[in-house]
């Protein structure tokens, strides 16, 4: 469960991503002008593509960016699982770096086969209304799945969206066709940021009109609500505060998603995986259809009490920030034990992804269902957007408190400005969302850096200062990831990040 390993189906068909061409047409799959002949087999294909967002939404995708940072200290002896991420070694040979780069642009491509598939089975006009109606769905529900592909794309290998400087920073590939070519002269290069980020909301603007279905509660497919929270997320990192607190607001003034304040009802939505402020969450269904692993944090393969054997663990900053006696997210996600492996002693370890029990068959695997986004986070985006666009300070601390209030048995309101509040909002990030991968955009959106504290035991942490000595300035190129080598050999056009040329 330590590999990272991204399935892609696509119809009937297992699409095998070339690594020297983002669209090549593999032997054994459908032809593009035989596959999309009916609603039947734009579901079915549907299907194949919702299965690979298991993969990009859990594991290594979402811990390696907060090992980047400062959020973990590794252990003595921890064997280093995911060192060259976190003491920042890492080459354009790095597996993650590759998994990351085709898996998500197979993603892509598939969603281009649907994008395509459906304009022509539309344009046919043999479709009777309500196919027509399942089918715009469809269409909508590529369109949004691309832009989410990319979005991901640049937090991983791009620079920070400024509206200032959009335009002098690189982005990604844009692909917006499957056109199979084996001309290495056809590939593409890398556009600015500002066009990569222009495609992405174009993207959703067409899943916006297309998208129809109501949102639910911890629903496993594309909603106009998750539609709307990717707008809200995206627009939080280009910092259009106006459009980042309009969305999150109308998700929020909805009313559809509680945020939880039971103690007991939070812990068992992030073990059983239904969690009731979940706005979208990747379907995993048992043993045989799940996603990555989160157990570098625990790691015990026998089920026993006293054999964990965790490689990472929190920061100590991080668990000071919470009210250990009062607030439900410190007393479900994180729990003091005795170690005895690969260190000897007393550490408090991340527990918010044990495993859910219906997605193993006797020692947990460290899989739950990725809850891709939260009713929560919007708070945090509606704060954040509030604040930024000024003169709303106390909007923001409405929104702060309100969530506050939340999670924190006998929480009294706070008045925050100024400096004060834009502290407080960085805090809460890392409360709220400690463990979920948002750590390096936030650094990279708020042009900071860090410096990783002492640690929960000094004696116990790996250290130097390339561990838990590591100190990073603001905007540094290393916080980009690197473009793949096979990608690089192979794309003539391509461009390589600046820290890895």
């Amino acid at each position: 469960m330590k590999n990272i390993k991204t399935i892609l189906i696509a119809a009937a068909a297992v699409f095998a991503i070339s690594a020297c061409n983002l669209d090549k047409f593999p032997d054994n799959a459908i032809n593009t002008e035989e596959a999309m002949e009916s609603v039947a087999d734009c579901q079915a294909f549907r299907n194949g593509l919702y299965s690979g967002t298991k993969g990009v939404f859990t594991g290594a995708y979402v811990y390696v960016p907060d090992l980047q940072a400062d959020m973990y200290h590794a252990v003595k002896n921890f064997g280093n699982f995911q060192g060259p991420w976190y003491h920042y070694s890492v080459t354009t040979s790095e597996g993650m770096a590759g998994s990351a780069w085709f898996g998500l642009y197979g993603i892509i491509a598939n969603a281009n086969f649907l994008i395509d598939g459906t304009q022509k089975l539309l344009a046919a006009g043999t479709l009777n209304e309500a196919d027509t109606k399942t089918v715009q769905q469809y269409y909508g529900e590529a369109c949004y799945l691309r832009a989410h592909m990319y979005y991901l794309l640049c937090c991983y290998f791009c620079e920070d969206y400024d509206p200032d400087t959009a335009e002098d920073f690189m982005g990604v590939p844009v692909v917006l066709k499957y056109e199979p070519t084996g001309d290495s002269s056809k590939y593409p290069a890398r556009p600015s940021l500002q066009a990569t980020y222009d495609q992405i909301l174009a993207d959703l603007a067409e899943a916006e009109t297309y998208v129809t279905s109501e949102g639910v509660v911890n629903s496993a497919y594309i909603t106009a609500d998750v539609v709307a929270a990717l707008q809200a997320r995206v627009a939080l990192m280009m910092h259009d505060y106006d459009t980042a607190l309009l969305k999150a607001k109308s998700l929020i003034d909805g009313g559809k998603y509680k945020l939880v304040t039971d103690a007991r009802t939070f812990a068992d939505g992030w073990l059983n995986d239904n969690l009731q402020e979940t706005i979208w969450q990747a379907a995993m269904t048992g043993p045989d259809d799940i996603g990555n692993s989160f157990s570098y944090f625990i790691y015990n393969t026998s089920g026993k009490d006293g054999e964990d054997n965790p490689q990472y663990v929190p920061e100590d900053w991080v668990l000071n920030l919470y009210d250990k006696t009062n607030d439900i997210r410190y007393q479900s996600w994180f729990d003091t034990r005795n170690i005895t492996t690969p260190v000897v002693g007393t550490l408090t370890l991340l527990v918010k992804y044990p495993g859910n029990p219906k997605l193993y068959s006797a020692v947990t695997n460290y899989v739950n269902q990725p809850k891709i986004f939260r009713i929560s986070e919007m708070y945090l985006i509606a704060a954040e957007a509030a604040a930024m666009k000024g003169g709303q300070d106390i909007v923001a601390s409405k929104y702060l408190n309100d969530l506050k209030a939340a999670r924190i048995a006998g929480w009294k309101n706070i008045d925050y400005a100024g400096a004060a509040l834009t502290n407080e909002l960085r805090q809460e990030r890392v409360r709220e969302l400690f463990g979920e991968g948002h750590r390096m955009n936030d650094l990279k959106r708020w042009h900071i850096g860090f410096k990783r504290s002492a640690g929960q035991d000094p004696a116990l942490v790996m250290p130097g200062e390339k561990y838990a000595g590591l100190s990073m300035e603001a905007d540094s190129p290393l916080f980009l990831w690197p473009i793949p080598q096979d990608e690089m050999q192979a794309n003539p056009q391509m461009e390589q990040n600046p820290a890895y040329k």
